[in-house]
């Protein structure tokens, strides 16, 4: 007890002395984790973008600034004018700010800096209208690719490998140019086919096997649109990977996956991705590039935290289709139906993008004919704008779900519909049609097989 008597004695003393005065051990400098570094004017907030606009609202968002952290508030301001007159202002907290007093079709400037006990940082502006996102200028011919029927393949599936999880595992059936002649044979129109991933240490996942279904799409006439999942972590070989995928031999336009969420704060997320597709665009002036995204009613309903502050109308300036992966197999009630879901999503995009915006529906996951007719239906009631579709993924389709899907070649994109040409499947072993009973009079049921000319039903 005397002892510890003793060291608490020593320590008070210790506390009470000059710094000069004590030994070493004890005056040692503050560690740079315990340095508290001091506080200085704010710099300029980052990443400040437009993320949506329409004819009601605008939606801005940004990040902190870089220096002169903690923030008090943020100061937005607006001016029609240019920034001549600036009509008024509003303190935030957050990094964001929605505007729904606007005048449709007008356009806005903004300016936005932040503050804190040391003042007010320098101002950083950007312009916004208030009005749906223009669709891009694109060619007839850069846009066929998105014209139609499309098949979904995604690299599990033609790379032959297993999936395994802690929930299942699969072995999906082999993607091979049978199944490329196969799907010719139903109508398709386009081949979408995963080309890179940046997990893997190859720039294109194998290349050899990759340009020899290629060549298959091109020996029935279809079209490759490349597609690639961005885990956005490094813009750079996102980029590159990305480009090679869109420069393969026989690549006749590219899609980017946008769907990843490793980079968790959302405006450095945004930045990062608004900055790897503008490279795209400027990279590949004569592709129409495609956007896949989620659907507004898994972000804004369902999913909010998904990726709040999606930044629709900042991309609208490199992508010239949009595909929404409109996958009713996880929605529930109303919405877990192929037409029900379509529809949905249909609207949902043309709040966000406009009735003018060029999509491309993605949906699945089903093998259902009846929900696949749906979703078709769904398309040609929409009218307008809706310029093809497909769903995710062919491999794993019956033939009853690829027969249900023809119709889709009818769009026209401009609300019309085209007369199809007849077709005469070819059934491999990825999909064979049911042995139809062949009436009787003998008590055991004889069967035979539909001829290959017949459309299966199944």
């Amino acid at each position: 007890m005397r002892k510890h008597l003793r060291l608490a004695a020593l320590l008070s003393a210790l506390i009470l002395l000059p710094t000069a005065l004590l030994p070493a051990w004890a005056a040692s400098k503050p560690t740079r984790a315990t340095a508290k570094l001091p506080l200085v004017v704010p710099t300029a907030v980052r990443g400040l973008m437009a993320v949506d606009t329409r004819p009601d609202r605008i939606t801005l968002g940004w990040q902190a600034p870089s220096k002169g952290l903690p923030i008090d508030s943020y100061l937005v301001m607006w001016s029609i004018d240019g920034g001549i007159t600036w009509l008024s202002d509003k303190r935030l907290t957050k990094t964001s700010f929605s505007m729904t007093n606007v005048e449709s079709g007008t356009a806005y400037t903004f300016a936005v800096s932040a503050a804190n006990t040391k003042g007010m940082g320098p101002v950083s502006m950007i312009s916004a209208s208030a009005s749906y996102p223009t669709p891009l200028p694109v060619s007839d011919a850069a846009l066929a690719p998105y014209q139609g029927l499309g098949i979904w393949i995604d690299m599990y599936s033609w790379r032959k490998v297993n999936v395994k999880s802690k929930k299942f595992t699969a072995t999906y059936q082999p993607f091979t140019c049978d199944s490329i002649d196969e799907a010719a044979s139903y109508g398709a129109r386009t081949l979408f086919i995963q080309t890179a991933m940046p997990v893997e240490s190859a720039t294109i996942l194998d290349s050899e096997y990759l340009a020899q279904l290629i060549a298959c799409a091109k020996k029935n006439d279809l079209y490759v649109v490349a597609w690639y999942y961005p885990q956005l972590l490094n813009v750079n070989l996102d980029f590159t990977r990305a480009l090679a995928s869109a420069k393969l031999a026989g690549v006749d336009s590219f899609a980017l996956d946008i769907e990843s969420r490793k980079v968790g704060e959302t405006f450095e997320r945004n930045k990062r991705l608004i900055e790897l597709s503008d490279r795209l665009h400027a990279a590949l002036p004569n592709m129409a590039l495609a956007a896949l995204t989620y659907t507004p009613y898994n972000l804004d309903v369902v999913q909010p935290n998904t990726w709040p502050y999606f930044p629709w109308a900042a991309l609208a300036k490199d992508f010239a289709v949009w595909q929404p992966m409109t996958y009713w197999n996880v929605r529930k009630g109303e919405l877990a139906s192929g037409g029900a879901y379509t529809t949905h999503t249909i609207d949902g995009m043309r709040v966000h993008l406009g009735p003018d915006a060029r999509l491309n529906i993605v949906g699945g996951l089903s093998s259902n004919g009846k929900e696949i007719v749906g979703m078709v239906d769904s398309m040609q009631l929409a009218g307008p704008g809706i310029i093809g579709g497909g769903l995710y993924q062919w491999s794993q389709m019956t033939c009853a779900a690829k027969n249900a899907q023809l119709r889709i070649n009818a769009f026209d994109g401009g609300g019309l519909l085209r007369s199809l040409p007849a077709i005469t499947p070819k059934y491999t072993k990825f999909c064979q049609p049911k042995r139809l009973p062949n009436p009787a009079t003998t008590p055991l049921p004889i069967t035979t097989a539909l001829p290959e000319s017949t459309t299966a039903t199944s």
